[in-house]
């Protein structure tokens, strides 16, 4: 389990009246794949609602990839600093995600924008959410 940093600044909409199938850390983006139950994004073609805030579940363990755990979810805009990011990124980078570990990484034409970077500091970028 990684040590990811994650710290909602300034955070725009909480939902927390969902789950979350499968494993999952904060600072991930996921998909909304039935009624109120979210799934960490895996494929450039998912489409991001939100990022990963808390998770309810036993620290040390990793859920199966059917195991639901209570998870909320910041959507609806926020300003956010994380450390979970594959690649360089720099202050006014559009942002996406990286559908292999559903972190943050520059986008290119034709990429789905989930954010933009507004501060980079050593490794970590602070960025508005997009969804």
């Amino acid at each position: 389990m990684n040590d990811i940093f994650f710290n909602p600044s300034h955070p725009g909409i909480a939902y927390g009246d969902g789950e979350l199938q499968g494993p999952g850390e904060q600072g991930q983006f996921v998909k909304l794949i039935d009624n109120d139950t979210f799934q960490v994004i895996s494929d450039v073609g998912d489409v991001p609602v939100g990022v990963i805030y808390n998770v309810d579940k036993l620290k040390y363990v990793i859920p199966g990839a059917t195991d639901r755990n209570k998870v909320a979810v910041f959507m609806d805009g926020g300003i956010y600093e994380t450390d979970n990011v594959t690649g360089t990124i720099t202050a006014d980078d559009d942002l996406t995600f990286d559908p292999t570990n559903a972190n943050i990484k520059t986008a290119s034409e034709g990429n789905t924008i989930v954010g933009k970077a507004l501060a980079v500091e050593g490794s970590v970028v602070k960025f508005k959410l997009a969804l």
